[in-house]
């Protein structure tokens, strides 16, 4: 069974700070140095100053981000800035917004979940995570001792069995509404204690994939097996839970940029890859637009993989597979047979790792790539010649995560960028 409680969250007091559509950031690892800086001037109250705080060549052990946002936090408790709800609850959380055409709503809520190693099958990762950024969110953790942004976990609910207990709620006035430029986000409060009860007794029988956040997950479960004693509360992690079985998850794909450790020579790299794939050269005028259009099409049915290769302005190629177990033996001992249905481990096994000498499981080579959701983005970084090439990819498939999680297969790092990202800040769990 996968353990997950109600709590009572700490909320920004309005009163004091104004609209939540000031104080809420985006996910911290989203924050770009120009918007941290949007961030901190929309409010001195905004959950930046909290998950991303500015950093000064005067930092020090005893005054960094990490002690300033401790300093912070306990501040705003005690002016009134943050309150804590009396009552326990669980918070429910929707998100409206435009995918390929298609006007979603995802709906889902804020609970406490137990931390498990993955290793007892009730909590799957579906990536690797990096050391770098699990180092960053301990400091913050061990300073803090509060979840700032909820970790985004994914539960099988085929019948919406749990989505028709929170839309019971969504009747009521949400405590807070924010508008961006693509999606309205709206939070209520759930404190029935009959439809938490049923909530939480339905999760006896889950198993929750952790779509974002693992970097987040891994160092809640390190603290608390570090602090148990001291600080038993750390025993759940804030979590934001949604149905995958909803018609309303979307997935970003996410293409890579590279820059070559070597000098590169896109004829020579064509004619190697010709191997693997066939070549189609696409129209010199194509935009971003329809390149995306045309990797869906090729991309479309059972263990058909496509990626187009971005060489510069004017040169852009289709490849197609031509047989998925063709990267068998280029498999590293930790990647299954099973990854073979996926897009991303074709691109790295057979191209990027061979073909252009970059394995980004090794620290120094995580240099030469890059990630970008936005094609025409990606083409820019080529044609200014800060990149060699792009290659642009098909989405990770729902299905494919949660198969793979569930057999206890992590995807490569950046196999997935799960659309709308959460807000920080709408709720924060603090450990007593």
């Amino acid at each position: 069974m996968v353990d997950i409680v109600a709590f009572s969250g700490y909320l920004y007091n309005q009163e004091k700070t104004g609209p939540v559509d000031k104080v809420i950031a985006p996910p911290y690892d989203v924050i770009s140095p120009d918007d941290q800086e949007k961030l901190y001037a929309n409010s001195p109250y905004n959950v930046v100053r909290l998950i991303l705080g500015r950093q000064s060549s005067e930092d020090t052990d005893t005054d960094n981000r990490y002690t300033r946002a401790a300093a912070v936090f306990s501040n705003w408790i005690e002016s009134g800035v943050l309150t804590q709800d009396a009552t326990p609850a669980f918070y429910v959380y929707s998100q409206d917004y435009n995918f390929q055409g298609k006007q979603l709503s995802r709906t889902g809520f804020f609970a406490r979940v137990k931390v498990e190693e993955f290793s007892t099958g009730k909590i799957c990762p579906h990536e690797f995570t990096l050391a770098k950024a699990k180092k960053d969110r301990t400091k913050l953790l061990e300073s803090c001792r509060a979840n700032f942004s909820p970790i985004f976990g994914l539960f099988s609910d085929p019948e919406g069995e749990v989505d028709k207990k929170l839309e019971t709620v969504k009747r009521e006035d949400p405590l807070a509404v924010v508008e961006d430029a693509t999606v309205t986000h709206r939070f209520w409060r759930l404190q029935d204690p009959e439809v938490i009860a049923a909530i939480t007794k339905s999760f006896q029988e889950k198993k929750v994939t952790i779509a974002d956040g693992h970097h987040r997950y891994e160092t809640a479960l390190a603290f608390h097996q570090a602090h148990a004693e001291e600080v038993p509360d750390s025993a759940h992690v804030m979590m934001f839970l949604t149905n995958l079985n909803s018609e309303n998850m979307s997935i970003f794909p996410i293409h890579r940029m590279i820059r070559c450790p070597s000098p590169f020579d896109s004829k020579e790299f064509l004619s190697r890859i010709s191997e693997f794939f066939d070549i189609h050269p696409i129209a010199p005028e194509a935009t971003a637009e329809e390149i995306s259009s045309l990797l869906k099409k090729s991309g479309a049915g059972e263990n058909k993989i496509s990626f187009v290769v971005y060489l510069g302005k004017n040169n852009a190629h289709l490849l197609k597979l031509k047989d998925p177990r063709n990267v068998l033996p280029f498999l590293q001992p930790d990647e299954p047979e099973e990854m073979q249905v996926l897009d991303v481990i074709q691109l790295h096994a057979l191209v990027i790792r061979p073909l252009l000498q970059i394995d980004t499981k090794q620290s120094d080579h995580q240099q030469y790539v890059s990630y970008q959701v936005d094609i025409n983005a990606a083409m820019e970084r080529v044609q200014s010649g800060e990149c060699d090439l792009a290659f642009f990819m098909n989405a990770t498939k729902m299905d494919q995560v949660r198969e793979l999680a569930e057999k206890g297969i992590r995807l490569p790092q950046k196999a997935t960028y799960f659309y709308p990202k959460l807000l920080s800040g709408l709720v924060i769990n603090k450990f007593e």
